[in-house]
């Protein structure tokens, strides 16, 4: 497939819920403060080649494609106060972690670092500038530590709504996990402006301050309505 010159490092389709009529969001880059405010849907959070690979043969991109293709009915359902059913909570989780795992790199998506590559036909190996798309495939075997949404026992956890007066913002770090007793209990989402995905025990009333939360985790984007 060609390669995908403006990349979304934060999901197009996903961010649309906070546009204003003419597809405008407000968007502040921790790398660039100065750049930061009203922008297009079409240019925010977009970083050129974000996604190509050298090292490995996934196609990162259509990957990525795929999984928002199947997760973004679910989602816009949801934040227009309907329901989902199983396929769509699958869909949504697989979301969830791909929007974890491309946060993470949110703020090194101009780093290079050198890769040994082999050619196992040949013995010939070569120095590569491994780029974020490789570093993001490369991860998914080696970083270990990483808790992935799917792997919680989430098809028994309640899935809720919670409707918000303020305006909720969302960002590349907007996945955030509720830990009891060491253990992820709970898992929140920002899914439009005024409403937020909860998938778990909840947060037993208590009254958190996720705006702020979302800015501190998110790592270089923050998205709100205009």
């Amino acid at each position: 497939m060609p390669e995908v010159k403006r990349a979304h490092m934060v999901s197009r389709a996903y961010i649309e819920t906070w546009a204003n009529g003419r597809s405008l969001v407000w968007v502040f880059d921790k790398e660039n403060p100065e750049a930061s405010g009203v922008r297009s849907v079409r240019d925010a959070t977009v970083v050129r080649y974000a996604y190509r690979t050298e090292l490995t043969t996934l196609d990162l991109e259509a990957d990525y494609a795929r999984t928002e293709s199947r997760a973004t009915p679910a989602l816009r359902n949801l934040a227009n106060g309907g329901s989902v059913d199983r396929d769509g909570e699958v869909a949504i989780v697989d979301f969830l972690d791909m929007h974890r795992e491309r946060g993470g790199f949110a703020d090194k998506t101009k780093e290079r670092v050198p890769m040994a590559s082999a050619n196992v036909f040949t013995g010939q190996s070569r120095i590569v500038q491994a780029g974020l798309g490789d570093r993001i495939v490369l991860s998914r075997s080696v970083d270990t530590s990483r808790v992935r949404i799917k792997d919680l026992p989430i098809d028994r956890w309640r899935w809720h709504v919670l409707p918000v007066d303020s305006g909720l913002i969302t960002g590349d770090g907007a996945v955030l996990l509720w830990t009891e007793r060491d253990a992820v209990c709970t898992v929140t989402f920002p899914i439009s402006p005024s409403r937020l995905l909860v998938i778990g025990s909840g947060l037993n009333g208590a009254t958190v301050p996720i705006n702020a939360l979302i800015a501190d985790s998110s790592r270089r984007w923050l998205i709100g309505s205009p």
